[in-house]
């Protein structure tokens, strides 16, 4: 392009920047076409839609255009039938900034970028060796003072000399732009849930319930909430968390981190050929002793005991801290004379649930998986044939 800011490429660039001396995180890159010159450059924890928007469009200039690879940050591509739907977060804030996205059908494609993401994982490795940073924060530092003295060395004049950037259009707020938006329902007590965040919304002039609305809540670039409601903002703030979220006690939960395994609890993918901590303990006890009988259950036909045949067994795995939670709530809510319907309504369960909990003496367990239980019926059958 003949002018600096008709053009500019993004990548993110995932690499061990610290070497051994410290996390991984991943450098977002933006390079002019014009001139090759490094426009933004910033550490990010991971590639993601939130470093996007904050790196590349929160300079309050706009380049025409910005070319990319098919990343999901950029490019929505998953399909429902026949229609593609291609809008992002990131896409959405081109959109209102009017910032035309070019999309790369190979990296050669977008050459620049990723020789100068290669550039950078020598050289800037190197810069960051030398001056002895060891965590994201210290290699950003050196990254500030790292990009003038490189663009000063290596950036080639443009045809033309004035640059393309666009003000931002009057009445427009780049914070509000740059800002996640979410739609969300609200439930009939007039809150709306996000990220584990309860909002309570107060009344409006116009509309004192907004129950079965729904709403757009913009997480900024602060972290700070904002709930709007036709393009009109709400207020609100925030409640304490309903009894229903004891489903989810001793998990601890932000906005940054990933959602935590519950302690006794197998993780999704890993129970092929494996038991969990309860499991490995159960059975090494039915190892140990001879009171296997005291912890398996026989199930027959009409409760008979078939010779010649294996016996199938009911192991139940020990309480998660979810059940426990939920079948204090229950017993709680029960002791205070509230009927089944209302437990429901009040822990946000069902009705099939809340009186499975109200019913029962200790909390109910899950029972072990058909895999999980030929494991511990070829265990038992060891044991009683040792005996």
């Amino acid at each position: 392009m003949p002018q600096e800011a008709m053009l500019v490429q993004i990548n993110g660039s995932q690499h061990p920047w610290l070497e051994e001396r410290g996390p991984r995180f991943v450098l977002l890159l933006a390079v002019y076409d014009a001139t090759g010159a490094v426009a933004q450059a910033v550490f990010r924890p991971s590639e993601d839609t939130r470093g996007y928007l904050e790196a590349l469009i929160r300079q309050w200039r706009i380049p025409l255009a910005q070319y990319s690879d098919r990343y999901a940050a950029f490019k929505y591509n998953a399909r429902q039938g026949s229609v593609l739907f291609e809008s992002t977060q990131f896409a959405q804030a081109a959109q209102e900034l009017g910032n035309r996205q070019i999309f790369a059908l190979s990296p050669q494609a977008k050459g620049r970028v990723e020789r100068m993401a290669a550039t950078f994982q020598d050289w800037l490795v190197t810069e960051l060796r030398l001056a002895g940073a060891a965590t994201m924060d210290q290699a950003s530092q050196v990254l500030r003072d790292f990009l003038p003295r490189f663009n000063n060395q290596f950036a080639v004049a443009s045809e033309h000399p004035e640059t393309a950037y666009r003000p931002v259009p009057a009445g427009l707020s780049l914070t509000e732009t740059i800002s996640l938006k979410h739609t969300r329902k609200v439930a009939r007590d007039n809150t709306v849930k996000y990220h584990w965040r309860v909002l309570l919304l107060l009344p409006g002039r116009e509309l004192p319930r907004y129950a079965g609305l729904q709403v757009e809540v913009q997480e900024l670039a602060d972290r700070d909430l904002m709930v709007k409601y036709q393009g009109e903002p709400i207020e609100f703030h925030e409640s304490p968390q309903p009894l229903s979220s004891l489903w989810g006690a001793g998990i601890p939960r932000s906005l940054d981190s990933q959602p935590q395994q519950v302690p006794g609890r197998p993780a999704k993918g890993h129970l092929h050929g494996h038991l969990n901590e309860a499991q490995r303990k159960l059975l090494a006890e039915l190892e140990s002793s001879g009171e296997q009988q005291d912890r398996v259950e026989s199930v027959t036909d009409k409760g008979r005991t078939t010779k010649g045949k294996p016996v199938r067994h009911q192991l139940h795995r020990t309480p998660t801290p979810t059940q426990q939670a939920r079948w204090e709530a229950v017993q709680q809510a029960k002791g205070k004379g509230l009927s089944q319907r209302a437990i429901a309504r009040k822990l946000g369960i069902s009705r099939v649930t809340a009186r499975k909990y109200a019913l029962a003496e200790s909390p109910p367990t899950n029972l072990l998986s058909a895999r999980e239980r030929a494991r511990a019926d070829a265990m038992a059958g060891s044991l009683v044939a040792a005996d």
